[in-house]
């Protein structure tokens, strides 16, 4: 659904906290791993068996569930992926956590990332791979949820997205979680067509945040903006869009739609700020 799993999707901890967490004294070595495994074009770190015959079959096998794990210090990769995804640079963050989970593929918050960074590039399968390896590990895991609501919400598995969303919200460890999960089922539900319940989800998420500048709520007036628009209600969708566009996202797409009404009803200048917002978040200009 969203270009991140705005701010609540993202697993277990804030991103700027976890990134300002870090400390910097393994940079070289980081850098040294990120040569060898930093390559052009999507997934970089491959593993590649240079024995044949018996000596194929002698050499340690390394995967994703991981019997014979890497000895290499995490935190300089960590630290890098974290870096890449602050500069959007997806394919290469998700190359820190392919190595990440090839030494320590018992670790579920290592596919978490991976799962967030592959939403943010849109590939969703990818995520839901990532995702569902979270929930083997950690059955129970709100955000690996609320994730899964998005990614199968994005390749149009309403009934699992919405079973996901279900689960998200009774992981939920506060209200804020709760309304946060609420919204992305309101998105959901918006896609499927039922209008009518994604107007109560979206309203009560609004409910719960009152007077809300961020984004969760950016969101829910987004959504609302899309029912009235479907209702033909044109006027009481304006005043939606002007609200999500005020606050803010970072989801490309709610841009981008926004900037089509704005065309549409004859508000040139600010459909081009609205587009101008979904270029820089979708494709990194300025």
């Amino acid at each position: 659904m969203y270009d991140q799993v705005p701010v609540y999707d993202v697993p277990q901890r804030n991103l700027v906290q976890r990134f300002f967490a870090q400390r910097w004294s393994a940079i070289i070595v980081e850098i040294a791993l990120t040569i060898v495994i930093t390559v052009a074009a999507g997934r970089a770190f491959e593993f590649f068996d240079p024995f044949d015959g018996e000596a194929a079959r002698a050499a340690p096998a390394v995967n994703e569930t991981g019997a014979e794990p890497f000895d290499v210090a995490l935190e300089p990769v960590t630290q890098r992926a974290l870096a890449h995804i602050q500069s959007r640079e997806f394919a290469a963050a998700e190359a820190m956590y392919d190595l990440a989970i090839a030494v320590a593929p018992a670790d579920e918050d290592h596919y978490g990332w991976r799962g967030y960074v592959n939403l943010q590039a849109g590939d969703y399968l990818d995520a839901q791979r990532d995702f569902r390896q979270v929930l083997e590990l950690a059955p129970a895991d709100y955000e690996a949820h609320n994730a899964l609501c998005w990614a199968y919400g994005e390749s149009g598995e309403f009934d699992t997205a919405l079973a996901h969303c279900q689960e998200a919200m009774k992981a939920a460890q506060s209200l804020p979680e709760y309304g946060i999960a609420l919204e992305n089922r309101c998105w959901v539900q918006v896609e499927m067509g039922e209008l009518d319940s994604a107007a109560r989800d979206c309203l009560d998420v609004l409910e719960i945040f009152p007077d809300c500048q961020q984004e969760v709520c950016a969101l829910a007036h987004y959504n609302l903006g899309r029912i009235m628009l479907a209702q033909g209600k044109e006027a009481l969708a304006l005043r939606q869009f002007n609200l999500a566009f005020d606050i803010g996202s970072v989801y490309p797409d709610m841009y981008l739609e926004i900037a089509e009404v704005y065309d549409t009803l004859g508000f040139e200048a600010a459909a081009r700020a609205s587009y101008d917002r979904y270029r820089s978040l979708a494709v990194g200009e300025a």
